[in-house]
């Protein structure tokens, strides 16, 4: 929910409120976010959005102190807050930015807990920092925090970007607060190979300019990749990784630092487990904005050869996703009214296959779904044509090894007769290129927490 100011001038709290402050803010997910982790810790709360303009940050301070218990604050207020505030945290201070108010006995405190959203991120990819060189790009705000931390941590800090004179100015800040600390800054074209760390810290990738890059490739030496970036959820940065070096996105910091929000107002300590689920429902919610608004579509299809697991990992997306779950082959039978081996048996699999044609036409036009393909349905283009009008396409690119192992007990494939893993090896050579060809995306994992991960991240 996001209100005007006249509409917050207007509002009478019923229960513990609190607020984020920003302009524009039409696309935050902050009210999203704050509520799954008031469910997560049982707190009956409201949160809400609130389009504060520059010039009435002053009057949105002293409603706030009357009726929140607490704030969060984004762009253009992080640093003009401190004018209304009575006292501010040392590492906020330091850094010039409060991203969080906690009213408390009448007093208006600011924090900064970006910089525990960034440290925390670290810590669950245990990421060490100390004695590595990590190469910070940008000189923004965002970038002053992952800095301050680093440099704090113990680690070699060079910021680079396209104004070094910017970078410079950056700093020349950050030695004043740390004067410990081995800050420096170098051109992203003369990057240390030892380079350990890659942080992005600037807008470059960014939706909708998803293909803009600070970077034009990675050091050799890189181990991790952190972008503050979350949408698109694979960013340009992260993709100059091979596929051996860890990378994260910006939207686990974006979680922690609501949670460390939520532990100054209520002293709530969230676990990892907790995290991960609110992480994973915030992927999802990302997952259902960009289909619609990158690929403009409203259904996800999996395809992939027999056994891959397309039921199993779409019922769960279609779980997370709050969409229906159709499975092509349980549809088949029920408009048959016959077992799939029994349709074999008496038509044939040409005759099958106009079968599974005439039920593609049914579905494709269904909207809000998580689609589970036969394991041959792509085979047909036409197919391929109607699930698309509607749907991402998304290989499960499963290891053979544990498709046989799925496989193993299933004696209701037509198709393997005789000797079970050398036709499911010959068949699986025939069509695994075709599902290269014909998929939008193409996921693989060796758990189903990956998988579901990879394909929301491939969205």
């Amino acid at each position: 929910m996001i209100l005007t100011m006249e509409e917050f001038r207007r509002f009478q709290p019923e229960k513990p409120t609190f607020a984020l402050f920003g302009h524009p803010i039409a696309h935050t997910m902050s009210p999203e976010l704050h509520a799954k982790l008031f469910a997560e810790s049982h707190k009956d709360c409201t949160y809400f959005a609130v389009d504060v303009p520059p010039e009435e940050l002053e009057e949105a301070m002293e409603i706030a102190r009357s009726k929140c218990g607490g704030l969060n604050l984004t762009i253009p207020h992080k640093k003009a807050v401190f004018d209304y505030l009575d006292a501010v945290d040392e590492t906020a201070c330091d850094l010039g930015s409060v991203n969080t108010v906690h009213f408390h006995d009448g007093k208006a405190i600011g924090y900064n807990t970006d910089i525990l959203g960034f440290s925390g991120s670290l810590e669950y990819d245990r990421i060490s920092v100390k004695g590595k060189i990590a190469v910070v790009c940008g000189y923004g705000g965002v970038s002053r925090v992952i800095c301050y931390h680093l440099a704090n941590a113990g680690a070699k800090v060079l910021i680079t970007g396209r104004n070094l004179a910017k970078a410079k100015a950056l700093r020349n800040e950050l030695r004043s607060y740390l004067p410990q600390a081995d800050i420096d800054i170098m051109p992203s074209s003369q990057l240390p190979r030892a380079t350990a760390i890659v942080v992005n810290g600037t807008p470059l990738g960014m939706y909708p300019h998803e293909e803009a890059c600070p970077l034009e490739k990675l050091p050799v030496g890189t181990e991790y990749v952190f972008d503050t970036i979350y949408n698109p959820p694979k960013t340009s940065t992260m993709k100059l990784a091979p596929h051996n070096i860890k990378t994260r996105n910006g939207l686990l910091m974006l979680v922690l630092q609501a949670a460390y929000a939520q532990t100054i107002w209520f002293g709530t300590q969230f676990e990892n487990d907790s995290l991960t689920r609110i992480l994973r429902r915030l992927s999802g919610d990302m997952a259902k904005k960009r289909l619609q608004d990158v690929y403009g579509k409203s259904n996800i299809v999996l395809c992939g050869f027999m056994g891959s697991g397309k039921t199993t990992i779409g019922r769960k997306l279609a779980r997370a996703l709050q969409y229906e779950f159709i499975d092509m082959d349980d549809y088949l039978e029920a408009r048959e009214g016959k077992k799939i081996s029994d349709i074999f048996a008496e038509v044939g699999e040409s005759g099958f296959r106009d079968i599974e044609t005439a039920c593609a036409h049914e579905v494709a036009d269904k909207t809000g779904c998580v689609i589970a393909l036969g394991g041959g349905a792509v085979l047909r283009e036409e197919n391929v044509e109607q699930y698309k009008k509607n749907g991402l396409l998304i290989h499960l690119n499963t290891p053979f090894y544990r498709i046989v192992q799925n496989l193993s007990r299933d004696t209701s494939r037509p198709l393997l007769q005789g000797d079970k893993e050398k036709q499911t090896r010959l068949l699986y050579n025939q069509r695994k290129r075709i599902y290269l060809d014909c998929a939008d995306r193409s996921v693989s994992g060796a758990r189903i927490s990956e998988i579901m991960d990879a394909v929301f991240c491939a969205i």
